[in-house]
C-alpha cells in the first residue's frame, strides 16, 4: 500500500512540474531566527517539574514554481536546539510542507499537501491527546486527489489521505493510517440541494489494535435564505477492530441549519438522536446537540474573535490512540497594532474531552492561554516575545501537567523573494 501511495505522489509531482517546464515563474525566499525560550516543566510532568532554556537556530527557505496552471511551493525549516539543563537532548528538528496544484481541465485541478514534522518538543505535536515528555517523534500526513467542477453549486471530489507517526519513546506505537473518500455537492434546483461524504479509513499500530472504519454521511439542504441553509441529516459510521474489541456501528439521524450572514460570522447547529450498537453488547442511546459557531469583530487597528465547538471524533495517529471521544472547545483572540512596527496579541480557551472507548473513561479539561508582542526592528528583522499557559487537567493522573513558557526571537528574512525565473 505505502508503495503505491509514493509512486502516486511522484506521478502528481511530475504532471505538476511537467507543465511548468517552459514559461514558470521561480522564486526562492530564505530566513533565518535565533531564538531563546524558557519553560518552568521541559517533560511536561505532574510531579517532577524541572525548567530548562532551550536555545535554537532555525535557517529556512520556500520554494515557489508558478505556471499559468499549475504551481507547487516547498517549505523547510531545521533547527538546532540546545538544552542548558538537559544537555543530552541536544537534537535537529526538521518540519516541512508541500503543496502543488495542476489545472488538468477548465473544470478539473488535482492537488496535493504534504506536511512533516520531526521534534522532541511535545507542543508541536497538534494531535488532540498531545504528549508528554521530550522523546523524537515523526509525523507525516498528506492528501491527494482531483476536484471536478461541474455547476456554480456542484462539485465532486476524490482525495486519498495518508498519515504516518513514528514515536521514539519506549513502548513505541507507531501508527499508519490510509483513508480514500469521495465528497459529492450537488443542487438540484435553486432551492433544494445535498453533499455526501464516503470515507474508509484503516489504522495499522505497533501496540494499538488495527482497525477499519467506514463512514457514510448524507445531508438533504434547503436554502431558506441568501444566508441559510436547513437540512435533515444522517450519518453512519461502522468500525470493526481486527482483534477482540467490541465492533460497534454508529447512527445519527438530526435535523439543523447553517447559517453565514457575513464573511466575519458563522454558525452551524444540529441535534438528533445518537446510536451506537455494539456487536457483544448492549446498545447505548441519547441525544446529542453538535454545532460550531465563529465570530470576528474588525476594528481600525485590530480584531476580536470568538469560537465554539462541540462535536464528535476520533483519536488515531496519535502519540496515544485513545478513539472515539466527544468534544467542546470555547475560546478567543485578539490582535491590536499599537503603531506601523508594533503590533500585539492575546488569546485564551478551555477545551473539554470525553474519551468513551477507554477502560475506565477518561475526561480531560484543557486551559490555555498566551500574549505576545512583535516589534518590526527594519524591513528585514523582526523580534518576537511571547508567553503561553498550558494546564490540563485529566482523570488519569499520569497525564496531568501545566506549563509556563516565555520565548524571545529575532527572525531575518528579505523584504521580497529572489525572482530564480521570471
Amino acid at each position: 500500500m505505502r508503495k503505491y501511495y509514493r509512486y502516486s505522489l511522484l506521478v502528481f509531482m511530475c504532471l505538476c512540474l511537467s507543465s511548468q517546464a517552459f514559461g514558470a515563474r521561480i522564486t526562492f525566499a530564505p530566513r533565518l531566527s535565533l531564538s531563546e525560550e524558557y519553560t518552568d516543566n521541559v517533560f511536561r510532568s505532574k510531579d517532577n517539574r524541572e525548567e530548562d532554556f532551550i536555545s535554537r537556530v532555525s535557517p529556512g527557505a520556500t520554494l515557489d514554481i508558478t505556471g499559468k496552471e499549475s504551481g507547487l511551493s516547498l517549505s523547510y525549516d531545521p533547527s538546532y536546539n540546545f538544552y542548558r539543563n538537559n544537555p543530552d537532548l541536544n537534537s535537529w528538528s526538521h518540519a516541512a510542507s508541500l503543496n502543488a496544484r495542476s489545472q488538468f481541465t477548465r473544470n478539473t485541478q488535482g492537488f496535493l499537501r504534504d506536511t512533516l514534522i520531526h521534534s522532541e518538543d511535545p507542543a508541536l505535536d497538534q494531535s488532540v491527546s498531545g504528549r508528554t515528555g521530550r522523546d523524537a517523534y515523526t509525523r507525516n500526513a498528506a492528501v491527494v486527489g482531483i476536484t471536478n467542477q461541474f455547476g456554480a453549486q456542484n462539485a465532486v471530489t476524490l482525495q486519498y489521505s495518508h498519515t504516518e507517526y513514528r514515536d521514539w519513546s519506549t513502548p513505541r506505537d507507531d501508527s499508519t493510517t490510509y483513508s480514500p473518500e469521495v465528497r459529492l455537492d450537488y443542487w438540484f434546483t435553486r432551492r433544494w440541494g445535498s453533499d455526501a461524504l464516503l470515507r474508509y479509513t484503516r489504522g495499522e499500530f505497533d501496540i494499538t489494535e488495527d482497525f477499519e472504519n467506514t463512514r457514510a454521511d448524507l445531508r438533504l439542504l434547503y436554502n431558506y435564505s441568501r444566508h441559510t441553509n436547513w437540512f435533515v441529516r444522517y450519518a453512519h459510521t461502522v468500525m470493526t477492530y481486527l482483534g477482540d474489541s467490541d465492533d460497534y456501528q454508529l447512527y445519527y439521524p438530526s435535523i439543523g441549519f447553517d447559517y453565514t450572514p457575513d464573511e466575519t460570522t458563522s454558525l452551524s447547529l444540529e441535534a438528533g438522536p445518537l446510536i451506537r450498537a455494539y456487536s457483544d453488547r448492549k446498545e447505548e442511546y441519547g441525544t446529542s446537540v453538535f454545532g460550531e459557531g465563529r465570530k470576528t469583530w474588525p476594528f481600525k487597528r485590530g480584531s476580536l474573535s470568538a469560537f465554539v465547538r462541540n462535536g464528535l471524533d476520533y483519536d488515531y495517529a496519535s502519540a496515544q490512540n485513545l478513539g472515539l471521544y466527544y468534544y467542546t472547545s470555547v475560546g478567543g483572540n485578539a490582535v491590536y497594532n499599537f503603531q506601523e512596527d508594533l503590533s500585539g496579541n492575546l488569546s485564551a480557551s478551555y477545551g473539554y474531552n470525553a474519551y468513551v472507548d477507554q477502560s475506565p473513561e477518561r475526561y480531560d479539561n484543557t486551559f490555555r492561554a498566551g500574549m505576545g508582542l512583535r516589534y518590526l526592528v527594519a524591513y528585514y528583522c523582526a523580534l518576537n516575545l511571547n508567553y503561553s499557559f498550558y494546564d490540563l487537567i485529566s482523570t488519569d493522573d499520569n497525564q496531568e501537567f501545566y506549563e509556563n513558557r516565555v520565548y524571545l526571537g529575532v527572525s531575518f528574512y528579505t523584504r521580497s523573494p529572489y525572482v530564480l525565473r521570471k
